[in-house]
């Protein structure tokens, strides 16, 4: 009866065919997971870099619309400032003709008086207009500059990145594939030497 409890303990200390197999999984699950996570930071990374770049572009397009609806608005104040002005104009117009069957030679003074004013008037409205839209139509093209170029140069960063990592990336999985294959080694030698630790037993 000892001799078969000791027959089955050395039946158990000597390693199966299985058993290789079993450690060489342990090793190939390992390093399977090992560059699975390696490639989910990569997709990671690079989601993250295409999600900044549609924030950024978005960001961009709104500033755009922004500063069109601004200009819009705008010219929408001028068109009804002109339309303010002329509805004025022919109130004076309308008076005009009437004081002019009053009094012809007193309203032909004012008259040419009214008119010069009217010349005027509408100059200095010109005048200041283009005063006031200069600065702002530089400031808008100054922004649009400088939006399309930190778009630009952000894309090319992103793409030079994206470059030398993939550069990169081929060296790490080169080195990746050498330490899973040093990794085996050490195992096999590993069991190599509990076989012949077993077989001087």
């Amino acid at each position: 009866m000892a001799q078969k409890k000791s027959e089955a303990v050395e039946e158990k200390m000597i390693p199966t065919a299985e058993e290789p197999k079993n450690e060489g999984l342990f090793v190939d699950t390992l390093w399977n997971q090992y560059e699975q996570s390696l490639e989910r930071a990569r997709k990671l990374r690079d989601n993250r870099e295409d999600a900044y770049m549609n924030a950024l572009r978005e960001v961009i397009k709104f500033n755009k619309q922004y500063r069109k609806s601004l200009g819009n608005l705008f010219e929408q104040t001028k068109k009804t400032n002109q339309e303010v002005f002329s509805g004025l104009m022919q109130q004076i117009n309308a008076r005009r003709e009437e004081m002019m069957k009053e009094e012809v030679q007193e309203e032909a003074e004012i008259v040419n008086e009214r008119e010069e004013l009217k010349h005027q008037l509408k100059e200095v409205g010109q005048q200041l207009e283009n005063l006031a839209l200069t600065p702002i139509k530089s400031v808008f093209q100054i922004i649009d500059q400088l939006e399309d170029n930190f778009e630009k140069s952000t894309e090319a960063n992103i793409a030079y990145s994206r470059e030398r990592r993939n550069a990169w990336q081929l060296v790490t999985n080169e080195y990746v594939k050498m330490a899973r294959s040093v990794h085996g080694e050490i195992v096999d030698r590993g069991k190599n030497s509990v076989k012949e630790l077993l077989k001087s037993k």
